[in-house]
């Protein structure tokens, strides 16, 4: 899961690339043919307002023109541009005489004046792949790729925390027929009980869940399926060979009973009110009419938060 993950945040990193570098490049390819079509513009112009006293070379006229001083206003037209993009360098003009170093490129240029085409040659940093290179894209994709795994590695670690959190938040009441202890899973808070409470609470846990409805009044007698119920706890914990002289008769002291449960639940889901809450017989509130309206049954159970060992 995780190296899946790693893997989309590195394919994802490498599309960002590939898009900002695509970008950077079609805009640094535009950029150098715009330069280049600057330079031919700025040079035209510049031979063009000195023509007229540059000793060029005219065959109509049968004149070789002055090599030397056409020289001389290369040299001084380039020191001229030594700043502009590119490091242009005037080769010659209206001549097929020049040297130029093979790394350069070379471009020729042609402009028209009322007498005749006026050619110039000059040549410019020839440009290689790192020119079309964005240190910027990339750091900014390995960015990118760093923040997307560090927001993941963040949000894993919540994942986890929230996990942990609900299960801890999940605690459910263990109730272990072989050793007869009631036990709290987040804690491991254990409380031995009694046989009698142990199987009538395990009973009245099973009955409320199949009847999440139905009233339970201690004034009144016990359902007869609850009776079921205990006795059938009562006759597992035989089969587990606990020590029991007789089955006891789970309709006298039911208020003792209620009494013990409730004192066992008090001990080990003291820091889970929820699910106390959930397991808790509802003591008997009030005199005389009032008691006979008593309800003991669990109210909203749940059987999921509750495990029975040895059933």
């Amino acid at each position: 899961m995780l190296n899946v993950s790693r893997n989309k945040i590195i394919l994802l990193a490498c599309f960002v690339f590939v898009v900002l570098q695509t970008t950077y490049g079609v805009s640094k390819l535009f950029s150098i043919n715009k330069a280049k079509q600057d330079l031919s513009v700025l040079i035209e112009n510049r031979i063009a307002k000195d023509l007229i006293r540059l000793p060029l070379p005219d065959i109509t006229k049968s004149s070789a023109g002055n090599a030397l001083a056409i020289k001389q206003y290369i040299n001084t037209f380039n020191e001229k541009m030594t700043h502009l993009p590119l490091a242009p360098k005037l080769l010659a003009i209206q001549s097929d005489d020049y040297e130029w170093q093979s790394s350069r490129q070379l471009i020729s240029h042609s402009f028209q004046t009322p007498n005749k085409t006026i050619t110039f040659v000059y040549s410019v940093k020839r440009v290689s792949f790192w020119d079309y290179f964005s240190l910027a894209a990339l750091l900014t994709s390995l960015g990118f790729c760093f923040l997307i795994a560090y927001r993941y590695k963040l949000k894993s670690a919540k994942q986890i925390v929230t996990v942990e959190q609900d299960n801890e938040e999940r605690a459910r009441l263990v109730i272990d027929l072989e050793k007869k202890l009631l036990i709290n899973s987040r804690t491991h808070a254990s409380v031995p009980l009694a046989n009698k409470p142990l199987c009538f609470f395990t009973a009245l846990i099973e009955y409320c869940v199949l009847h999440p409805d139905v009233l339970l009044n201690q004034n009144k007698d016990l359902p007869e399926e609850l009776v079921v119920l205990s006795n059938k706890y009562f006759y597992r914990l035989t089969e587990l060979g606990h020590t029991i002289r007789k089955r006891p008769n789970f309709s006298n002291s039911l208020e003792k009973t209620l009494s013990e449960i409730r004192a066992a639940l008090d001990e080990i889901l003291l820091d889970d009110l929820p699910l106390k809450e959930m397991f808790f017989p509802p003591k008997a509130h009030g005199e005389g009419s009032r008691s006979k309206l008593h309800h003991y049954g669990l109210k909203n159970i749940d059987a999921e938060f509750v495990e029975v060992i040895g059933k």
